[in-house]
């Protein structure tokens, strides 16, 4: 009995084992298939077509948002804090009274010498109208003495009121420096007071800041001072664009270069319709410059990189002008100026395949190509590379 179930256990191994063995050969002869059949047909590649460009060289650079004014708002006197009428994040206008202080004493001062200023006024109007009546009556009843004494009054008198108008119009400019008005349109970026506190001429009491114009400051390596001119353009990369470029204006560049980051200053405006630029934001740019050469640039995609420095891209000999498939030619290239993704290549003059106008250079499907391999070239982009040289 033990004999017939052990015979049977077997029979069982031994048929799974050949079951095994069965699948093995099946996978073997369809891979074998699978080979044959994708060796016939060759890979699917694309490719861009080579076109002679004016070379416009990128520069990558990293700035902020800078506003036009800001300042540190100080009182001219001393005094208690009496009334603070702003805060954070507040939006004021020029002219808007931000802070006062206690002027009451220097008030009072104020009205006295509105008084002094009065009386010195009616006693000068009191002294030209016995001067000017003392000239009428100079030939018949008065002293010619007499008038020249009116004279010196009306002198002293007027010298007085001059005195008294003076004195009023310091105390009325002590008054209004009492008060910190807003000395332009902005918003109050920083308050470091309180009511009832004692400030004095310095302190840093309010922080405004304009909200408009805008800058935007990028330090650019000073290599390439000479060829950064006002027409030429900067791509912004703004946080807030969902990924669209904006292009931007060169105002101004600063000559001036700093020894330590060996780079110059450009002024540049932002956009006007961008209405979400906040001053202090981070902005990355990609400044655009002419070379004043022409050539040929490809996607960074097409260039083949190896670990002795060599450099080389795939060309599609095609054997018509028509024909969508061809072989994988491997050229040599020296890299030149990148712009945005794309690079500049170069044969050197003594290559025998040389880079011309129309060629297909491969930008997919080239990192298991062999030589002269037949590839089929199912995408031909005829896009130049970005920018314009203005």
């Amino acid at each position: 009995m033990k004999s017939k179930k052990y015979d049977q256990s077997l029979s069982a191994l031994l048929n799974l084992d050949m079951q095994s063995k069965l699948n093995s050969i099946l996978i073997i002869l369809l891979t074998f298939v699978s080979t044959a059949v994708y060796a016939q047909s060759p890979p699917s590649v694309e490719a861009v077509r080579l076109v002679e460009t004016p070379l416009i060289e990128s520069v990558p650079l990293t700035g902020s948002v800078i506003a036009d004014q800001q300042s540190r708002l100080s009182p001219q006197v001393a005094g208690l804090v009496n009334s603070l009428l702003v805060d954070v994040g507040d939006q004021v206008t020029r002219g808007q009274v931000l802070l006062s202080l206690d002027d009451e004493l220097v008030k009072i001062d104020r009205d006295q010498a509105k008084a002094r200023k009065l009386q010195a006024d009616a006693e000068w109007q009191n002294s030209n109208r016995r001067l000017q009546e003392a000239r009428e009556l100079k030939d018949t009843a008065i002293a010619a003495s007499d008038v020249r004494t009116r004279e010196a009054e009306e002198q002293i008198s007027r010298a007085a009121r001059d005195g008294a108008q003076a004195g009023y119009q310091r105390l009325e400019a002590e008054v209004a420096r009492h008060t910190i008005v807003a000395p332009y349109d902005g918003i109050v970026s920083a308050r470091n007071v309180n009511l009832g506190e004692w400030v004095s001429p310095g302190d840093d009491l309010l922080g405004l800041v304009a909200t408009k114009p805008l800058w935007i400051h990028f330090q650019v390596p000073q290599r390439y001072f000479n060829q950064v001119t006002e027409s030429a353009r900067v791509q912004l990369d703004l946080s807030n664009t969902n990924g669209t470029s904006t292009y931007g204006k060169i105002y101004r560049k600063v000559p001036l270069s700093q020894s330590g980051a060996r780079t110059f200053l450009i002024r540049v405006t932002p956009p006007e319709v961008d209405e979400s630029l906040i001053p202090g934001l981070a902005v990355s740019g990609v400044l655009q410059l002419g070379v004043d050469r022409s050539g040929f640039m490809v996607p960074r995609d097409a260039l083949i990189r190896y670990p002795d420095g060599r450099v080389t891209v795939w060309r599609v000999n095609r054997s018509t002008a028509n024909s969508e498939s061809g072989k994988a030619v491997e050229i040599k290239v020296t890299p030149g100026i990148s712009n945005d993704g794309w690079v500049e290549v170069s044969t050197g003059l003594e290559t025998e395949n040389k880079l011309g106008a129309g060629d297909l250079i491969i930008t997919r499907g080239n990192e298991a190509l062999q030589k002269d391999m037949d590839v089929n070239v199912e995408k031909v982009i005829d896009t130049r590379p970005p920018g314009e040289v203005q």
